[in-house]
């Protein structure tokens, strides 16, 4: 019977700790936790800089994927299917590219007016 009593006891404790748990947890205004779950965020496009080692058609993709190679001047899109499609870039000069260019021509030119200079001097001889 002790036993008996001691447990109802325990009980009507736990009972009324519970009951001002919950109103406790009824007054009080919980954060709501808000998942968004549409397309807001998702990513549909990647692009990726590689090298001229690197193959796109070896590379596996999770979505529509761009590589571009600077080193070979080549656009190649990729989709999830593994359709492939390749295109030329054209890269835009720095100015020392274009001043080296220029000086290049400049040398070819010089060295062809001394190559005619030569065969002058070839054939008066």
């Amino acid at each position: 019977m002790y036993n008996n009593s001691f447990m109802l006891d325990k009980l009507s404790r736990q009972k009324e700790e519970i009951e001002n748990l919950m109103k406790l947890y009824q007054n009080q205004q919980m954060p709501m936790n808000v998942f968004n779950v549409g397309n807001a965020n998702q990513v549909d496009f990647e692009a990726k800089i590689i090298g001229k080692d690197e193959n796109p058609k070896e590379i596996i993709v999770q979505r529509k994927t761009a590589f571009i190679c600077l080193d070979n001047a080549i656009l190649t899109i990729k989709e999830l299917n593994g359709d492939i499609k390749e295109y030329k870039i054209i890269i835009p000069k720095t100015q020392e590219q274009l001043e080296n260019e220029e000086l290049k021509k400049k040398i070819h030119n010089l060295e062809e007016q001394l190559k005619g200079r030569n065969k002058e001097k070839w054939i008066l001889t």
